[in-house]
């Protein structure tokens, strides 16, 4: 019986090993400098090599925001929602989904997504390196993806080690810190990733002006920058119906 039990899970990962695009579950154990162990996911052909790595963000996540009516329908854009599995499954990208492990107060209630950005973003990048590492990624094609506070904190880690990092998406929001306060990008001589901001006609109307100061910001610094501005979605989430004209515009950003 027991060895019955053991070919059953041989087959199974013969099974799996052959599929191409995969959806792993930490396939590196990752502990960051504070003791927690990381959790992601990470979608991938492990068929394939040289592959563009997308990471992506989601926006701030709480059950209790279905007590306040302005969110009620507010779900942050879990992966699952945006179309981007099926999106990189098609194009060969290899997707990386880190999930956030502090937890925060954002408008009085319990909320995960992304602060405290110090503690966040040390797991997270022990996480890129060891992704990158390990599954033969183009270095040269590595783009951070991330929608509301999940944008913001990919601003925040391109800044940390802007030559890590090809291009970001910033889907309605820009380049603040925790406090929302506008922050201006420091002009490096190093080389410089490129940034391309969207957001939706019916999103906030604080953000889309963040979107347009952060965007002049970048490119008064001399970054490459592109603004998509009221894509036909009336509420505050990510545009799945975009994702190809996103990456044909991460492209137009490489080095």
């Amino acid at each position: 019986m027991k060895f019955n039990v053991i070919l059953s899970v041989i087959c199974l990962l013969l099974i799996s090993c052959g599929k191409g695009f995969v959806k792993l579950k930490n396939p590196i154990n990752i502990k960051d400098d504070y003791g927690k162990t990381r959790n992601y996911k990470l979608y991938i052909d492990t068929k394939l090599e040289d592959r563009p790595l997308f990471v992506y963000f989601h926006g701030v996540i709480s059950k209790d925001f279905k007590t306040i009516t302005a969110l009620k329908s507010y779900t942050g854009s879990p992966v699952e929602e945006t179309g981007l599995i099926e999106f990189c499954k098609k194009k060969k990208i290899a997707l990386l989904v880190p999930e956030p492990s502090y937890e925060f107060r954002f408008l009085g209630k319990k909320a995960k997504g992304w602060s405290p950005f110090v503690k966040e973003s040390n797991g997270i990048e022990k996480m890129i390196d060891g992704v990158v590492k390990k599954y033969c990624i183009n270095r040269k094609k590595i783009f951070l993806l991330g929608i509301s506070a999940g944008a913001v904190f990919s601003h925040f880690l391109a800044n940390k080690r802007p030559s890590k990092y090809t291009a970001i998406l910033s889907h309605s929001q820009g380049y603040t810190d925790e406090s929302g306060k506008l922050l201006i990008p420091l002009k490096r001589n190093a080389k410089k990733f490129g940034v391309l901001f969207v957001y939706t006609k019916g999103d906030y109307e604080n953000l889309k002006a963040i979107c347009e100061k952060s965007y002049l910001n970048y490119k008064t610094k001399g970054y490459k920058t592109i603004i998509l501005r009221n894509l036909p979605v009336m509420s505050h989430k990510w545009v799945n119906s975009y994702n190809s004209k996103f990456y044909l515009y991460l492209l137009k950003l490489t080095h």
